[in-house]
This record gives structure tokens, sequence and C-alpha cells, in this order.
């Protein structure tokens, strides 16, 4: 049988640059950064034209600008540059080494429908493969057994960790009071306060299942991937957590 190992590994670098713009394409699209790049586009674009009609004023000054554009891509790009570093960890051949637990489900959704029945507000999220330690480091470490009443006093509006999120790894709460990346996204209405725009940032910088109650309405939301979920009953929380963890196996 013929065999080519050069074509191979030509073949199989394609497949890497292909899968790593394809993963960067879908992570940006549900950004603003997807408008940074746009941007870079037709600065080019205006660069390349500049040349060809000889508008020398014009060149030198989108070539003076572009040696900043690296470092506005840096500053502007950290939350979507951490995610895209973190999902490589998403890929099959880590997750071999690191099986995913899920979290007594059945504790958290009745704690989160008993606080919606109360209005109560509260964030909890649901790590899967990244672990945000930039946020972790600036909470609460908790490491306890998840259970109900541990839930309920935590969102308990005298207790001083209400103010925040609970981050759930596994089979234990690791963190309270936790401060959210802030969303802009058009998915918000303006009714959507700053607990619904936190939940909202942490999905979209991680891969963590986000759920969110309402103080006003005592809705039940769930956000993941930059996408939101709202309302939802209980039952309807259940069955959607489940279905988002077992196809990010």
């Amino acid at each position: 049988m013929f065999w080519n190992k050069n074509l191979f590994f030509y073949f199989l670098d394609i497949l890497i640059i292909s899968y790593i713009i394809y993963k960067i394409y879908i992570l940006l699209n549900r950004t603003r950064a997807i408008q940074l790049f746009i941007a870079i586009f037709l600065i080019v674009v205006f660069d390349i034209v500049s040349k060809r009609l000889e508008l020398h004023a014009t060149s030198w000054l989108i070539r003076n600008v572009s040696a900043y554009l690296v470092f506005g891509i840096i500053v502007l790009l950290q939350p979507e540059l951490r995610r895209l570093i973190g999902e490589i960890g998403t890929m099959p051949i880590f997750k071999f080494f690191n099986p995913k637990e899920i979290p007594p489900l059945d504790i958290i959704v009745e704690s989160v429908v008993e606080m919606s029945q109360k209005k109560v507000g509260s964030i909890i999220c649901i790590l899967q493969n990244m672990k945000p330690e930039y946020i972790l480091e600036r909470s609460v470490k908790l490491d306890a057994v998840i259970s109900k009443e541990l839930l309920l006093s935590i969102f308990y509006e005298e207790n001083p960790l209400h103010d925040g999120a609970v981050i759930i790894e596994k089979q234990r709460i690791v963190s309270a009071a936790c401060f959210l990346p802030v969303s802009d996204s058009n998915l918000l209405k303006t009714t959507h306060g700053a607990r619904h725009r936190a939940a909202m940032g942490m999905a979209e910088e991680t891969d963590a299942i986000v759920i969110v109650t309402s103080e006003e309405t005592g809705k039940i939301s769930l956000m993941h991937n930059g996408q939101m979920f709202s309302p939802l009953t209980g039952e309807e929380l259940k069955n959607k957590i489940l279905y988002l963890m077992k196809s990010n196996k």
C-alpha cells in the first residue's frame, strides 16, 4: 500500500491550522472582538490600496498606526485570549486524563427553585473544563460539600457572602463571593441588571454553566457559551444542565 509520510503531515498541518482558525472565529463571533478584526482587515485593505495609488501620506499614517495594533489586540482581547487558551484543555486527548464529574444536580436545582420562589438573587457557576484562576484568586475559598442549606444560607441577604457568585467544581463548592466579568451582550435587555450581566460575562469567558435567579422577578435563567436560556422551570433547568455537560464531554 502506498504511504507518503510527507503528505500525511501536510494534511495534518492543514487540519490543525483549520481547527485553530475555526475555534478563534467561533469564539470571537460571540464578542466585540469580531468588530476589532473587521477594522484591522479594513486597515490592511486601505494600506494595499494606498500603496497601489501611491498615496504616500496615507500609507505612512497606516504604517505607523499598525505598529500599535498588536498591543491593542493584546489589551482589548484579554478575555477572549484567556478563553481560547483554556479551550485547549477541552480537546479529547486532555479529557482522558481529567474525567468529568457531574455535581449533585438535584440539590442544586432544589436550591435554585426555592430561591426563585422566594425571589432571592443568586449566581451559581458550575465549572467544566476551564478553571478561571483569576476569578478564584479574588474570592472567598470554601471547599465545602454541596448542600441545599449551605447554598440558601450563602445567598441569604444578611450573609456577607451573598453579594457575588458561588463556584462549584465537581462535588464541591470551591468559592463564594466571586466577582465575575461584566458583559455587554446584546442578548441582555435593559431590564437585566448587574447580576445577569456578570453571569453572561462568565458564560462568555469560560465554558461554565451559569445559573441565575432574579431578585426582581424570581425567574430562573441559564447561561452558557454566550447564550441565555430563560425562563426555566426546575425540571427544564436540570435537563439543560445534563445536556450541556454531556455534550461537552
